[in-house]
């Protein structure tokens, strides 16, 4: 297990990414604390591998109440990173 940051930086309904290594060895995930509980995944959206997070650290809606990836506005369960909206209906996010 590895510490990425302190738990209080991660507030509820928000997230974080973070980025390990570089060039074909880089890995992209991020946090989030939903309902209490931490979830991560890599920050790579199903349809076409781009980053969710645009703006930086913006993975939920405008309402806080789903993830979304920012480039094609897939929408995803922040329990489990399943897409029920969007070009990627039905597949999921990575979980890490």
């Amino acid at each position: 297990m590895r510490l990425l940051c302190p738990e209080r930086d991660i507030t509820e309904g928000q997230g974080r990414g973070f980025v390990f290594g570089s060039g074909i060895e880089r890995e992209a995930v991020f946090v989030i604390r939903w309902q209490g509980r931490f979830h991560g995944y890599r920050n790579s959206c199903p349809h076409v591998g781009t980053p969710l997070d645009w703006p930086e650290n913006r993975f939920f809606d405008s309402a806080n109440e789903y993830l979304m990836c920012g480039t094609h506005g897939a929408v995803f369960r922040p329990e489990d990173g399943y897409c029920f909206e969007g070009p990627c209906s039905g597949r999921s996010l990575q979980r890490i």
